[in-house]
């Protein structure tokens, strides 16, 4: 039986239908699944977290996989009732130990804390932007293989210069290697079919500054992409001495001896804002020590 047959008799005895709140497009299309599981590489001592695991098709896949190299897959869904689902169709799995099962907002969960290395999902796209933003942010993640809105995607892969250019594109970018793999995935791969194209889009991760320090010096350039990187500095600078403890007097200094302040924000490449960042934030004199943020969502 094929997948769509699989998702109908699952909704009839489960008593279930997908719900567009949580923004539940279920994947039929098993050679997309299997793309993904392949792409993935999954290694020994691998922890993958799947993000919004639905009816289980990915997770299945992603199971056989790691079941032969001694990796774990933990899905983390919100809605209790495909929790629910995944318990009674994957029971044995669970006893196992091959499969963790956590029913919560994946956006709160400690990604850390669970061991991730991998993260391999189909997931809502509406939390798209502040997904990949915590796991661009989450240390110890290797790779990162999820289908995703196609605009969205071309996001992530823009060049300095391009409307589509914006500060979680910098902070991928510098962060790890991006790479679309498959650019149009039709919408009937999906039930119900979402109203736009997906792309599986890979991150391959090789940490420079991840920080949450410099994705807030990020976002607050960019709310002036268009102006000299100089004028933005000065702009910015009441923001940035409560967010990051900077004082006036080195910003001022710090400023003098910048160089690219005549240079537009929207094409300075990742490495140079990081260079922009260094500059200022090793060059102050800490006062006192600020209390932890919450990741910040993309502009």
């Amino acid at each position: 039986m094929d997948l769509f047959g699989q998702l109908q008799d699952l909704m009839i005895k489960h008593h279930f239908r997908p719900e567009k709140k949580l923004s539940q497009f279920f994947c039929v299309n098993e050679a997309l699944l299997q793309f993904l599981v392949n792409s993935a590489r999954i290694e020994k001592g691998d922890v993958i977290i799947e993000v919004g695991p639905g009816t289980g098709f990915l997770t299945r896949k992603l199971l056989d996989k790691a079941k032969k190299v001694e990796a774990k897959v933990i899905a983390i869904d919100v809605d209790e009732t495909m929790i629910d689902l995944l318990k009674i169709e994957f029971e044995e799995d669970i006893q196992k130990g091959h499969l963790e099962l956590i029913c919560t907002n994946t956006l709160t969960a400690d990604f850390n804390a669970l061991g991730a290395t991998k993260i391999v999902a189909l997931p809502p796209y509406h939390i798209s932007s502040d997904l990949v933003t915590k796991i661009a942010m989450t240390k110890g993640i290797k790779k990162s293989i999820l289908v995703l809105d196609k605009g969205f995607v071309e996001k992530l892969v823009a060049f300095e210069g391009f409307s589509e250019y914006v500060a979680l594109t910098v902070l991928v970018n510098l962060n790890s290697k991006v790479e679309v793999l498959e650019s149009n995935i039709s919408p009937q791969s999906f039930f119900p079919s979402p109203n736009c194209q997906s792309s599986v889009v890979q991150m391959e991760f090789n940490v420079k500054n991840n920080s949450s320090d410099f994705f807030t010096f990020l976002r607050e350039l960019f709310r002036h992409k268009n102006k000299d990187l100089g004028k933005s500095l000065k702009q910015s600078f009441m923001f940035l001495s409560q967010e990051l403890n900077w004082s006036e007097k080195d910003f001022i200094k710090n400023l003098k001896t910048l160089k690219l302040t005549k240079k537009k924000v929207y094409i300075l490449t990742p490495q140079e804002f990081l260079g922009v960042f260094e500059h200022f934030n090793d060059n102050q004199t800490k006062t006192s020590k600020k209390p932890v943020k919450k990741s910040a969502k993309i502009d």
